[in-house]
């Protein structure tokens, strides 16, 4: 008589391991171990051997989901990299910003406006752990003194490229004078190249972060109807100075030792032929009284360059006063001038202090009244 086949189910895994568990350790604890005990250390052993025989599940990569930029904010970021970046405030993450170069708003506090760190890492880089970057693999780090107000007059701009070449941004403090109509856009390297910065006439200290490197800045003047939003006349370009004569670009050269560094933009015509520049000089008065400070014979009031207000009494600086003073640098080509400066006591007109002071085109000189001769 032909015997029946009976087909049971096919154990899982889990099952044979179990299975395994029973007939080759369960004599073992029968000889060794009283009922309850020997009932929980075999029901342990074959937990552990079952968990051994799983493949332990690997949590999906980490999507970017990029921030929305704020309302209103102190830094304007441009990201030109074409990447994912994300930014840190003194090792604090801020925002994550899409690979767009369209202008992106952030707004830092920073109530003492004091120099912040701002670092910017590539997503790949820390989206396994976001809250502990590693500071070796940095892609972009800028000490900049951000402003408390998120006027746009106060904000900072941080131009991001996509070179890989230099880790640290240098700052670039740019100013256009007023006694114009004609806005001016600035490029690094050509004429299609980055640009940097849009300013009308008037606006000063306009801070932009660009990488450490060689470039040469193209000045682009333009008249626009604020009537009509769409007229916009191209009045031309300045991409060159005249040094001793001859026709050079007009570089930027930015590194550790001019990290921090002042651009006066010239106006169009007449900057061209007369060669005047500006540079910066803060005076502080940190003697007992207040000073009246002399350029010379006259007042530096009656020399330094003013956009807006009043020169009226800017020459006296109260005790723990201070004050930037622009003044002209002059002559075809030249990128400094000095100035034999007194301070001079308010009641009898003596001297407390003098000193020849040298102001120039990219770098912001400074003075300390104190009533002692400087070195």
């Amino acid at each position: 008589m032909k015997q029946r086949q009976i087909l049971l189910p096919e154990m899982t895994s889990k099952e044979k391991n179990s299975n395994l568990v029973s007939r080759y350790m369960r004599p073992f604890f029968e000889r060794h171990s009283s009922i309850g005990h020997r009932s929980v250390v075999l029901t342990l052993l074959a937990a552990a051997l079952l968990a051994s025989c799983e493949t332990k599940s690997v949590d999906p990569p980490k999507e970017f989901v990029a921030d929305a930029p704020d309302a209103s904010g102190n830094l304007l970021i441009i990201n030109n990299s074409e990447q994912q970046l994300v930014l840190y405030k003194d090792e604090s993450m801020v925002k994550k910003i899409p690979a767009s170069a369209t202008d992106y708003l952030v707004n830092i506090p920073n109530e003492s406006e004091g120099t912040v760190q701002l670092d910017l890492y590539t997503w790949e880089t820390v989206k396994e752990d976001p809250n502990n970057p590693d500071p070796a693999a940095v892609f972009k780090r800028w000490l900049v003194p951000l402003s408390s107000s998120t006027a746009v007059e106060e904000r900072a701009t941080w131009h991001i490229s996509g070179a890989s070449q230099y880790t640290n941004v240098a700052t670039v403090n740019l100013s256009y004078y007023g006694g114009t109509d004609e806005f001016v856009d600035v490029y690094l390297n050509s004429r299609t190249g980055a640009k940097i910065m849009s300013l009308m006439p008037g606006q000063q200290d306009k801070k932009v972060g660009v990488d450490y490197g060689n470039y040469t800045l193209h000045y682009l003047y333009w008249f626009s109807d604020q009537n009509d939003n769409e007229a916009f006349v191209e009045l031309g370009w300045i991409e060159d100075q005249t040094i001793d004569g001859e026709e050079y670009p007009i570089w930027l050269i930015l590194n550790e030792d001019r990290k921090d560094v002042t651009a006066i933009i010239p106006h169009l015509g007449a900057a061209q032929s007369t060669g005047t520049k500006y540079g910066s000089l803060t005076i502080t008065n940190l003697s007992p009284e207040p000073v009246q400070v002399f350029a010379g014979d006259q007042l530096i009031e009656d020399v330094c360059f003013l956009e807006n207000g009043l020169p009226e009494n800017l020459s006296t600086l109260d005790r723990n006063g201070s004050y930037t003073y622009i003044l002209p640098i002059y002559g075809e080509g030249a990128t400094e001038a000095s100035y034999v400066l007194s301070a001079k006591h308010l009641t009898n007109g003596s001297s407390i202090e003098s000193a020849t002071v040298t102001v120039s085109v990219d770098t912001a000189a400074t003075w300390a009244v104190d009533g002692e001769a400087d070195e």
